[in-house]
């Protein structure tokens, strides 16, 4: 079962008539502490955080972008979007109704959104659980115990992307196999560029400790890709097209898609991601990301048409139980993500 959404996701969002009540700022940092553990595109972090007497804003930090992997901003606009959500579902365990505006300023496009609390509200169960997650999800690079996935299971991750005004697909074995040919053909090609495997490699921390962001090496796990979903390193080909498609074969694979492909869609995505992901970790369950196959242009919209999904597809991910832990990836310190002052 999965929690209300109690959010707004149109591009601008009306304030509440009433009072709004006023957060201390122990509770304005444990919505920061909530965004700053949210999933983003190699671990680059990219946002920054401001104070409202209410709540908080999120904004995206473009000195934190991967301009060749992600020329559009749309992964790091999905980032963002997971940052955000994380803020509401602290918002809601802290016991306030949360409201949610997302882009609310044309004349700011880079305030990607803004939780507020506009009345309090006990919270329930579900919603401490959700948040008991955050800090527990992890990205699962390594091999999985067991790829599936209950049809019940199934059904609350679908509920919980909906609720956020997303849809999600399940791959079925026709559209694995399709997908296998092209997941290899957008590894082989990001494989091939230079410039693109060194950002990647700038975001991947080998050895040593203090790092603050970035995929620690020990995150990585041996295994080639599709396991190991990060084109880096040694991956100077394509993988073995057996090993893609068998992997594949077995796997439980998801897509997230959305109605458009705006920036208001992409926020969308990120808060339906993170949502899915938080509620497959009440339930024992892992994921990682395929997303290759979106991140080529040449490619993405090949995928639409295979797979024969609603919409714009914005994540592609791979769910299962896992045979060992991740570990957790590093975060910055909520004192450096804070802008100074309150708007």
């Amino acid at each position: 079962m999965t929690a209300p959404a109690d959010s707004r996701h149109g591009p601008t969002g009306a304030r509440n008539a009433s009072v709004a009540p006023s957060l201390t700022e122990a509770e304005i940092r444990t919505l920061g502490e909530a965004a700053r553990l949210a999933p983003s595109i190699h671990n680059s972090q990219p946002w920054r955080l401001t104070r409202l007497a209410d709540g908080i804003g999120v904004f995206e930090d473009l000195a934190r972008s991967l301009p060749v992997i992600d020329p559009s901003g749309r992964d790091r606009l999905i980032s963002c979007g997971a940052a955000v959500l994380n803020a509401r579902v602290a918002l809601r365990a802290l016991g306030y109704t949360p409201e949610i505006a997302l882009l609310p300023e044309p004349a700011e496009p880079s305030l990607i959104g803004t939780v507020r609390a506009v009345a309090e509200r006990p919270a329930s169960d579900d919603d401490d659980a959700m948040h008991r997650m955050i800090p527990e999800r992890r990205t699962h690079r390594r091999v999985y115990r067991s790829h599936a996935v209950a049809e019940e299971d199934l059904l609350d991750l679908r509920q919980a992307v909906s609720a956020e005004g997303a849809r999600l697909s399940v791959a079925d074995s026709a559209s694995r196999r399709s997908l296998a040919d092209l997941l290899r053909r957008a590894v082989r090609n990001q494989a091939a560029d230079p410039e693109l495997r060194d950002e990647v490699e700038r975001w991947v921390r080998r050895g040593g400790h203090g790092y603050v962001d970035g995929i620690p090496s020990s995150a990585l796990g041996t295994s080639p890709f599709p396991v190991d979903s990060l084109v880096h390193g040694g991956h100077r080909g394509a993988p073995e097209a057996g090993a893609v498609e068998e992997e594949l074969a077995r796997s439980t694979v998801l897509i997230i898609s959305t109605r458009e492909d705006s920036r208001h869609d992409w926020v969308v995505a990120g808060m339906a991601l993170e949502r899915l992901l938080l509620t497959a970790t009440v339930k024992g369950l892992v994921a990682n990301f395929t997303n290759q196959a979106l991140q080529d242009p040449t490619v993405r919209p090949e995928l639409t048409e295979t797979l024969g999904i609603w919409g714009e597809p914005q994540v592609l991910l791979r769910v299962g139980r896992p045979l060992v832990e991740a570990p957790a990836s590093p975060r910055r310190p909520l004192d450096d993500l804070f802008e100074p002052g309150t708007i």
